[in-house]
């Protein structure tokens, strides 16, 4: 019982940590884990950013942070206009699987916004560095799959080049 309390109260200081001072390392966030009595190890946190959803998002600062999931106090910074070129945005189908490119560090954030909506149409995401795997239903509809896509990541709609893997292009 001891132990489930102690995560408890180390998950809830790793949030308060991570929304309040900009962290940039594993690293950095045990030291302050240490300071305030929590001694952790490397795996213990890796496993915990996993599950509270904790990623990284490049600050305006240019430096890599951990943010909580929707969390608007260290917004993306504005990305090189090489990375927010629209060529970047494109949506591949290819049965039931629909492929979403995305510029370069987006993709976790794309699959997570994705699997958060719960739409009974998008079985599941699997998300490198700019490109999410989408597993769609069986019988899904592209044109209804775009319309749900774009409604729930904004940042598709009017950007996305659509591309069929059906007809070679």
């Amino acid at each position: 019982m001891h132990e489930k309390k102690d995560k408890k109260a180390r998950l809830q200081l790793i949030r308060m940590i991570v929304s309040n001072q900009p962290i940039s390392s594993q690293y950095a966030l045990l030291e302050e884990l240490d300071k305030a009595g929590f001694i952790s190890t490397q795996t213990t946190l890796s496993r915990d950013l996993k599950l509270l959803r904790i990623s990284k998002v490049r600050a305006r600062s240019g430096e890599s942070v951990y943010v909580l999931p929707n969390d608007g106090q260290h917004m993306p910074a504005p990305q090189a206009h090489e990375e927010i070129n629209l060529a970047k945005w494109a949506v591949m189908f290819s049965g039931n699987l629909m492929v979403v490119h995305t510029p370069p560090g987006h993709a976790s954030m794309v699959a997570y916004d994705i699997d958060r909506a719960r739409e009974s149409m998008f079985l599941g995401t699997v998300a490198g560095d700019d490109t999410v795997l989408v597993v769609l239903a069986e019988g899904a509809e592209r044109a209804e799959v775009t319309r749900r896509i774009q409604k729930i990541i904004p940042s598709l709609h009017g950007k996305v080049k659509y591309k069929d893997s059906d007809d070679g292009k």
